[in-house]
């Protein structure tokens, strides 16, 4: 089968950094790829040649005539790239589609971001005539709207050959994502902090309205006190160092994550999760086994420090040995193969 993945351009395909949604492209290209499927990657400037062609596209500009010029240059490149593909996997916007919708080839498109009912009434609107399976990466996602064509749930895979099981010698606490208030640093430098302990940090200060601020608040001043360290962005080897020499990995949500990659990640090197029992933490979360989920839905740094001083509990082996069962890239990318075999051959339907 010769598939299409596509890929909005703000990161490269693996990402050198942050990108959540880039890494997931990466291990599925490299799994199907294994399996002897072609697969051709339309994506952002810097992304790596798999088994079959690279198409790359740039972001537009934040002007009017910069994004239309950028879309109507999609639709040609994306018709080229689609020409003999038998099904696309559509990763990044799908209002830029329109072109691959009227000449009505198969697409699974995934929704890497939260979602809204009015989101989904719209992609349904475009979707023309066109066969459409929708993807979400949760079962809690998947529960926020009602779907009126097919879907599928199947979480996001992590390759645990690309990490290996650290000990927590560290003596530390970890964080890892960007350091913005819907992450919860904040809560989990006052967590660390109750507990005894230092937390070291991975992560950009993203930019957007309002980052600077909170982190000049809520980051600055514990950095400045010795309680904490920031690494910066991280790659795939500074994430490793991070995550295994950790005692846990920290992740204090106020949002609805659609899913939280970190998480696994951090389960691949052995390292317990404590995070807010929100959204889809406790479909990857097993608590008392893997981590621990604390309540309430605000995190509260006082239950994340109860949680800590439970580390000793949790067995490591059983976190990485957990993960790999249930998120390992080679049962995810059969799922979505089947998923996508299905769409090809125009039989699909919702198995959520």
């Amino acid at each position: 089968m010769r598939i299409l993945l596509i890929v909005d351009p703000d990161n490269p395909v693996p990402p050198v950094h942050y990108g959540g949604t880039e890494r997931v492209a990466d291990l599925l290209a490299r799994e199907w790829s294994r399996l002897g499927h072609i697969v051709d990657l339309l994506a952002g400037p810097g992304s790596i040649h798999y088994n079959g062609r690279l198409h790359l596209h740039r972001s537009p500009g934040r002007s009017y005539p910069s994004r239309v010029r950028r879309k109507l240059q999609f639709q040609l490149q994306s018709l080229w790239a689609a020409r003999d593909c038998d099904v696309v996997c559509n990763f990044g916007r799908f209002d830029y589609l329109e072109a691959l919708l009227r000449l009505g080839k198969p697409i699974l498109h995934t929704f890497h971001h939260p979602i809204t009912q009015s989101l989904v009434d719209d992609v349904v609107r475009q979707q023309r005539s066109a066969p459409v399976l929708f993807h979400c990466i949760s079962a809690h996602q998947h529960s926020q709207v009602e779907f009126l064509s097919p879907s599928v749930v199947i979480p996001n895979p992590i390759d645990i050959g690309m990490y290996s099981q650290g000990d927590g010698s560290g003596g530390y606490l970890a964080f890892l994502g960007r350091l913005t208030r819907n992450k919860g640093v904040d809560v989990a430098l006052r967590a660390a902090r109750l507990a005894g302990r230092q937390l070291v940090m991975g992560g950009p200060i993203p930019n957007e309205p309002g980052a600077q601020e909170f982190f000049d608040a809520e980051v600055k001043p514990a950095l400045e006190r010795g309680d904490a360290c920031w690494l910066g962005p991280l790659d795939d080897r500074g994430k490793q160092n991070l995550l295994g020499s950790a005692e846990a990995l920290l992740f204090p949500i106020r949002w609805d994550e659609p899913f939280g990659l970190v998480m696994t990640e951090a389960l691949a090197c052995g390292t317990p999760v404590i995070a807010t029992r929100r959204a889809s933490t406790p479909e990857v979360i097993r608590d008392g086994v893997t981590g621990y989920l604390c309540d309430p839905v605000e995190p509260d740094a006082k239950a994340f420090a109860e949680a800590i001083s439970r580390l000793p509990l949790i067995d490591r082996a059983q976190c990485r040995l957990d993960v790999q069962q249930r998120f390992g890239v080679e049962g995810i990318g059969q799922q979505l193969l089947e998923a996508l075999q299905s769409l090809a051959l125009g039989t699909c339907s919702s198995s959520a």
